[in-house]
């Protein structure tokens, strides 16, 4: 009985050290998967809830440039509107109203984002280019009640989701679809022509869609610009 005993209490010690090793294996792997989300999520926060990027064709080819400044003291690739920590609904009302004529660059103001920068044709012949704005992801359904406002030479288009039931929204231009705000093509745009754009972003407090339901909502856009004969799809 001695001989046995010794065997049983081996044979639980096994045991235990396999259990504590498979639980430090689980641990370490569950530690990785939180570093690898955390990397994730602070990449996409970093990169800010919208952003405006000249595809890598016309980027490279410098066919087509653009700068949040009128002078284009700097061209850049990829801008960033800075994101607002806390956005109450306000009504269009409420805007500036010559916010398109605020400033260059971020230019955010009370319970909403806007930034104003500038397309120009570098090359020696005549362009045609295409301006879209894609969905990269909603959080508790804010698309709903966001309307973006989309300034171009001056000329002003608010865009919003449809309602629930298919209507489009008062006075405002529905989204291609749930994943693409905007879809255009701008044809002529001759050699050394400057495209003055500015976009604002709000939550329409008159959207029946503005509901506490949206509290703690994300939606995170991006703005591709290309030179293209055909309108950009994602």
């Amino acid at each position: 009985m001695a001989n046995v005993a010794v065997k049983v209490d081996a044979k639980s010690v096994r045991k235990k050290k396999l259990f504590f090793k498979l639980l430090w294996i689980v641990l370490v792997l569950l530690l990785l998967l939180i570093s690898v989300t955390y990397g994730i999520l602070y990449v996409i926060n970093q990169n800010g809830n919208f952003t405006i990027t000249l595809d890598q064709n016309a980027y490279e080819q410098e066919k087509l440039i653009v700068s949040p400044r009128s002078d284009f003291a700097f061209t850049t690739h990829k801008m960033v509107i800075p994101a607002l920590e806390y956005m109450d609904n306000i009504s269009e009302s409420w805007l500036p109203a010559d916010i398109d004529n605020e400033a260059d660059g971020p230019h955010n103001g009370n319970n909403y984002m806007a930034y104003t920068f500038y397309v120009k044709n570098n090359s020696e012949d005549t362009l045609s280019y295409s301006v879209a704005i894609n969905v990269i992801s909603v959080i508790k359904n804010v698309d709903n009640a966001v309307r973006v406002k989309i300034y171009r030479n001056g000329n002003e288009t608010v865009y919003a989701k449809r309602t629930p039931t298919g209507e489009i929204e008062m006075e405002t231009t529905p989204f291609v679809n749930d994943k693409q705000v905007m879809n255009t093509l701008i044809e002529d745009f001759t050699k050394g022509a400057v495209d003055k754009y500015t976009i604002v972003v709000w939550l329409e407090g008159d959207d029946p869609e503005c509901i506490n339901n949206i509290i703690g909502g994300e939606m995170k856009m991006e703005m591709i610009i290309g030179e293209n004969t055909q309108k950009y799809e994602r």
